[in-house]
């Protein structure tokens, strides 16, 4: 009896068990992932896609962006790129190309129309970048040069701090168009669209109405330091007539004076071929021509061979301004008629402290350089207007190889030059000082 009641209460243990196992719900997967937000769950059927996007949170803005760009109004570069409303759009009878970069208030935009027979290195962002090897062509273009409108000071040519250690940059601050010169856009073109629009910046000039500047750079200037330079100079004086820039494949290294030599002496066809152009630009009546440094030499290439076109022009250029020549003083005395021939106005800018061209006078065999001056004044010559600027070349940062560019009262001169051409210098610039030298007059200007 006791053995049955003990079996029964068995069963009805291991029943009520079994009852329970079966009733149990599985246990949850454990699972290391977190259950999905309501926000990332997908939308209900009845939700459209635009209502999603609606519901979308919107993407996140550093406030340093948020500070830099006004509300509400797109960056410059989106405002030149975006296309237009086709409903607001003007008709036109034919499309005509682009003659000035969007404003900003930041910076001004100054426009060069460039030659080079530079080759290109590589395409960014902002248009080509040209390189120091040879292409052995002559290539076309615009580059819109970025001018700080706070920052930018007369003369200079406000670019990054960097810090270098053997030719290795271990610091460069970054490019900010507000405090620097930059590269806005650069455009290759055909001769046509050239001409084209180098035609309408001239019939719209004011200022210096139908009148051209064009620049050669020299020695140790790469492509975009020579379009900075030729900004500097176009922005500082005003010029609001088209403003050229050739640039010839210079290393743009101290070291490679040599090899700038003979890439300045190869692009002479190049150059020709160039300032043929600009001499037929529609609208164009005055060509004003600045040559620094090593320019002069490819210049008197130009002038002293037979056959070039600029050589058979006869007094085509206004003013021809020899900034800092490196040219051989001794062999200037003896081709300067080729310079007087070819403009109505020949001013010499020499100084005794420039460094770049004492370092070529070491190079050259200690030659005098046509840029120098020495005990007995600066080179005369008939029909060249002689300045000693001196007593302004006292930038220790540009080995005063650029004085001509900042100084004011070098500026203030170049700039009376190019808008009345008198002569003798005095009578533009009564600070002038008259000299009467062992070769003759030249002027002085004063500190």
């Amino acid at each position: 009896m006791t053995d049955g009641i003990s079996v029964l209460i068995l069963v009805l243990l291991a029943a009520v068990v079994a009852v329970a196992l079966i009733r149990r719900k599985p246990p949850r997967p454990k699972t290391d992932k977190p259950p999905k937000p309501p926000e990332a769950q997908a939308p209900k059927p009845s939700e459209t896609e635009d209502d999603a996007e609606e519901m979308a949170p919107p993407p996140f803005e550093p406030e340093w962006e948020r500070e830099e760009m006004p509300p509400e109004e797109a960056p410059s570069w989106e405002r030149e790129t975006a296309a237009p409303e086709p409903e607001l759009a003007p008709p036109m009878p034919a499309p005509m190309p682009e003659m000035a970069a969007p404003v900003d208030n930041r910076y001004w935009v100054q426009r060069l129309f460039f030659g080079t027979d530079r080759n290109v290195e590589r395409q960014e962002e902002t248009g080509p970048v040209f390189g120091h090897r040879r292409a052995n062509a002559l290539t076309l273009g615009h580059t819109d040069i970025t001018i700080p409108r706070e920052a930018h000071r007369l003369g200079k040519v406000e670019r990054p701090k960097e810090i270098t250690l053997f030719k290795v940059t271990l610091w460069k601050q970054a490019e900010d168009p507000a405090k620097h010169f930059t590269v806005h856009k650069t455009e290759i073109l055909s001769e046509t669209a050239f001409t084209g629009m180098a035609a309408e910046a001239a019939q719209s000039a004011a200022t210096y109405a139908n009148t051209a500047f064009v620049f050669i750079h020299g020695f140790n200037t790469t492509f975009a330091e020579a379009m900075f330079r030729a900004a500097q100079l176009a922005h500082d004086l005003g010029f609001d007539g088209p403003a050229f820039a050739y640039s010839w494949p210079s290393v743009g290294e101290t070291l490679d004076y040599v090899t700038d030599m003979d890439s300045a002496d190869n692009a002479v066809t190049f150059i020709d071929r160039f300032l043929e152009i600009v001499f037929n630009v529609p609208g164009v009546e005055k060509v004003h021509l600045v040559a620094h440094s090593m320019g002069n030499a490819a210049l008197a290439q130009l002038l002293t061979h037979a056959g070039t076109s600029l050589s058979q022009r006869g007094r085509a250029i206004e003013q021809l301004v020899l900034a800092a020549p490196d040219l051989d003083a001794g062999e200037f005395g003896n081709i300067h008629s080729h310079f007087t021939a070819a403009a109505k106005g020949v001013t010499l800018y020499a100084c005794a402290s420039d460094r770049a061209l004492l370092a070529a006078q070491k190079i050259r065999g200690n030659y005098i350089r046509l840029g120098d001056v020495g005990p007995e004044g600066p080179m005369v010559v008939p029909g060249v207007d002689s300045i000693d600027v001196s007593a302004v070349g006292t930038d220790l940062f540009s080995l005063n190889h650029n004085v001509y560019a900042q100084d004011r009262g070098v500026l203030d001169d170049l700039g009376a030059l190019f808008l009345t051409g008198q002569r003798p210098p005095r009578l533009r610039m009564p600070t002038l000082e008259e000299i009467a030298g062992q070769r003759g007059i030249y002027w002085r200007m004063p500190r």
